[in-house]
């Protein structure tokens, strides 16, 4: 049985903020477009058709309520409501949601959950948001990520892509170590599916020599179902190349730092 502990979509890197320290590299496109509704919807399908489960399939941006047809891609999750346990969007606090997503939410009933990010007074929506979903019984989570008491300490600065010329020794200890290999969080962004959040912006950016034995791309036809299976049950079993370019994403020891900072 082949389950991905969670799965974040990504259909846009739009964003309200330009934070520096921002883990998907938003501050590094320019201009990033809102992907067609019908083309992410395609890829979800496409993800939901290789494995038996996934326990929380996300959708994250940027900033998700920027994206103007986000009840469509909730609808097209809730198509397969057998196979997953929990729906999740994360959004910044800046937003209340585009036009039909608190109905479609709503059709979801509980197993779903709204993560809203409080960055203090950069997140100016984040009160009126959290009495909406209560007014619409939507379950939402609110995490600070200001003053002395930031969730998990505040932010890893993981910006840098320049090969850090580790030893096997020391890849072997980013990999082991990482979270998100650890907790199994996987990533697809335009049809690519990775275990590393890393692996995938080095690859979209240019900036890392991603192997594709290092990724799925759930729109390869040349690849069979059982191909893409195999390749996705084990893309988080060995190191990465995106390792090589990565100071660690260690819950227990990375330093901390505080979250949000804006660019100019």
């Amino acid at each position: 049985m082949l389950t991905l502990r969670r799965l974040a979509v990504i259909p846009t890197l739009r964003c309200t903020l330009r934070c520096r320290l921002c883990c998907n590299s938003v501050p590094l496109y320019v201009d990033p477009p809102f992907l067609p509704e019908r083309e992410v919807a395609s890829d979800i399908h496409a993800a939901f058709s290789l494995v038996d489960r996934i326990e929380w399939i996300q959708l994250v941006g940027g900033e998700i309520f920027l994206y103007p047809k986000l009840a469509y891609l909730i609808d097209a999750i809730r198509e397969h409501r057998a196979q997953f346990d929990r729906l999740i969007l994360m959004t910044n606090g800046t937003l209340l949601p585009p036009p039909g997503v608190l109905d479609a939410l709503v059709a979801l009933g509980p197993d779903c959950e709204v993560q809203i990010s409080d960055y203090g007074p950069l997140s100016r929506r984040v009160r009126e948001l959290e009495m909406l979903l209560a007014a619409h019984g939507i379950p939402s989570q609110t995490k600070v990520f200001y003053g002395d008491m930031q969730h998990y300490g505040g932010w890893v600065d993981n910006t840098s892509y320049d090969d850090r010329h580790w030893s096997n020794e020391q890849i072997e200890d980013i990999f082991g170590n990482c979270w998100q290999i650890k907790m199994r969080n996987y990533h697809m962004y335009q049809g690519k599916l990775h275990a590393c959040i890393r692996s995938l912006f080095g690859l979209d950016l240019g900036k890392i020599p991603v192997p594709p034995e290092e990724y799925v791309d759930v729109r390869d036809l040349s690849q069979s179902r059982e191909e893409k299976r195999a390749a996705l049950a084990r893309l988080a079993d060995r190191p990465l190349t995106a390792c090589r370019y990565c100071g660690g994403f260690d819950t227990l020891r990375a330093e901390r730092f505080p979250a949000a900072e804006q660019l100019p």
